[in-house]
């Protein structure tokens, strides 16, 4: 086992992080920024950005941070289904047993937003991840659960996460709706070449080990072959790091990354 063989009390590079994993870049600073603005001003947020960004991490991170008692939030990773799986899916998520026809679901959706609003004090939040799955009917509906005209107050926030093609979808004029809606978007980069060395150093030292294992070859190539997303990065580093272990070496050197990166990144 190569954390026996490098001494790390913990797995290092998991892909499904603890608190003390997690590294703090310029992305995730300007996500959690603006998802903060999103539940203080109570709008609508997209959030894009390249399979294995971070995004479903940051996301699930920085709601898993927000008073249980002050918000009602409804996390979902989406798969495809139609637009009235997606209101029975809200349903839920309000503590509702659904109705049946999509105009009855819409309006005790928006009945149960004001309700946990104005008698619970808690306000709904839905986020939508993998939200380019969705369907054009399903994207169509939103807004009606955006729709309190009568009314002055913001009774829902809304994310949308997903890949890039679901800024393309909502490009579309169908859509034109619920894109002036955004008030805030973000599109996750992989991690900058500097950042990636200070990934590099906070997962060793989260995973009990304080002393560098890649050289600097090592992470060059490293950040070559992923271009720092965080999940390929991830991949390879283990990836290296078990071969390395393999062949006795105390460090990760430029041959042992390039030689896992085949296995590691198909």
């Amino acid at each position: 086992m190569f954390e026996t063989f490098f001494g790390f009390k913990k797995q290092p590079f998991s892909q499904n992080p603890d608190t003390h994993q997690l590294y703090e870049s310029r992305n995730w600073s300007q996500v959690q920024a603006r998802l903060h603005f999103i539940v203080d001003h109570r709008g609508v947020g997209l959030i894009t950005g390249e399979v294995g960004a971070g995004k479903s991490t940051a996301i699930r991170t920085i709601l898993g941070t927000l008073n249980p008692n002050l918000y009602k939030v409804i996390y979902t990773q989406w798969s495809s289904g139609s637009a009235l799986d997606l209101l029975r899916m809200v349903a839920r998520g309000l503590d509702l047993e659904p109705a049946h026809g999509r105009a009855d679901l819409v309006h005790q959706i928006s009945e149960a937003i004001i309700r946990f609003n104005k008698a619970k004090k808690q306000h709904p939040i839905l986020a939508l991840d993998e939200s380019q799955l969705l369907s054009h009917e399903s994207l169509e509906i939103l807004p009606l659960l955006l729709n309190f005209e009568m009314d002055s107050c913001q009774y829902l926030s809304l994310l949308l996460v997903g890949q890039p093609l679901l800024r393309r979808t909502l490009s579309l004029q169908m859509h034109e709706s619920l894109r002036q809606r955004i008030a805030v978007h973000y599109h996750l980069e992989g991690l900058s070449r500097d950042e990636l060395d200070g990934y590099l150093a906070h997962q060793l030292k989260a995973a009990g080990v304080k002393q560098p294992l890649f050289d600097d070859a090592a992470r060059q190539a490293l950040y070559q072959a992923t271009k720092g997303i965080i999940r390929k990065v991830n991949s390879l580093a283990v990836a290296a790091l078990r071969l390395a272990a393999s062949r006795k070496s105390n460090i990760v050197d430029e041959a042992a990354m390039l030689d896992a990166t085949p296995e590691a990144l198909l």
